[in-house]
């Protein structure tokens, strides 16, 4: 299993409104300034492109190869927004990342 807290510590870099000059793609970049409030996700866009690019930001969290529990990916999501289940079900469906038997790793998303 992986090492939570470094999911953790990226989660809350990738949150980190002083970090959003290094995204290379300006669409995310703006993205992320109108929906990351103080690092805070306080709604999460429930379709449409927005949803995307930032769901793609987010992922970046997760070491691509290694396998997370269910708590590791609560624990790490709730940097952005409190509904786990919500974020954790749209990072699925996007096809970023990938579930079985209450193990999730990274299977998708810009690298």
């Amino acid at each position: 299993m992986a090492d939570v807290h470094t999911a953790q510590e990226r989660a809350k870099t990738l949150a980190d409104p002083t970090s959003f000059a290094a995204v290379p793609d300006p669409a995310t970049r703006k993205v992320l300034t109108s929906i990351l409030s103080s690092g805070w996700l306080p709604v999460i866009p429930r379709t449409g492109v927005k949803r995307s690019l930032l769901l793609d930001h987010l992922v970046a969290a997760f070491e691509p190869g290694v396998r997370y529990s269910e708590p590791a990916i609560n624990d790490t999501v709730r940097a952005w927004n409190p509904d786990v289940a919500a974020l954790r079900r749209y990072l699925v469906e996007e096809g970023l990342l990938a579930r079985d038997h209450g193990e999730y790793w990274r299977c998708g998303g810009s690298v």
